[in-house]
């Protein structure tokens, strides 16, 4: 799966850092995603197609509309190509107001996410992966069909979530 759910990073550049191999989404212990539900869902799709837009006016003209995954969250298709870091810095203003987008993860959330790893580890997910520098998780790819496969596990380890939420990225 690749930057189909709202992506998350510490700066524009890692916003779209899984374009070619992966995407960011968050996971958290409630139904809902990247704290967007109902109504909100549709200004996600309006930001991503706007997102969009700018990227095809930057010299991206084959960059892809967004599509909506099953849980519901917006990005590009699978397999669409990281757009070249002119055209990321030129949309940066839209990118920044996507949903997912988070501060870089302090030395104590990074402390939580390396015990929420462990915990997912011991809950048997013995393939989940610490989390990488910016607080994120990359996944292998069976477990990036969304969070309905870890749900159980999600259950068992939220008291590690920093923030409440962890932020999922492939590639």
């Amino acid at each position: 799966m690749t930057l189909r759910m709202a992506l998350a990073g510490l700066a524009l550049a890692s916003l779209l850092t899984g374009c070619g191999g992966g995407h960011a989404h968050s996971a958290s212990s409630t139904p809902a995603t990247s704290g967007t539900q109902g109504g909100a869902r549709g200004n996600d799709a309006a930001l991503w197609r706007q997102l969009a837009a700018c990227l095809r006016r930057h010299g991206v003209p084959d960059f892809p509309d967004p599509v909506q995954d099953p849980s519901g969250s917006w990005g590009p298709p699978a397999n669409t190509r990281k757009p070249p870091q002119s055209a990321m810095t030129a949309c940066k203003s839209i990118a920044n107001r996507l949903p997912g987008r988070r501060p870089a993860a302090s030395a104590a959330d990074m402390t939580k996410l390396r015990r929420f790893a462990q915990c997912m580890r011991a809950h048997g997910l013995s393939d989940w992966p610490d989390p990488k520098a910016d607080g994120s998780f990359d996944l292998p790819q069976r477990l990036r069909a969304g969070k309905q496969v870890f749900k159980t596990q999600l259950a068992a380890c939220r008291q590690y979530m920093a923030g409440g939420q962890i932020i999922i990225s492939g590639g």
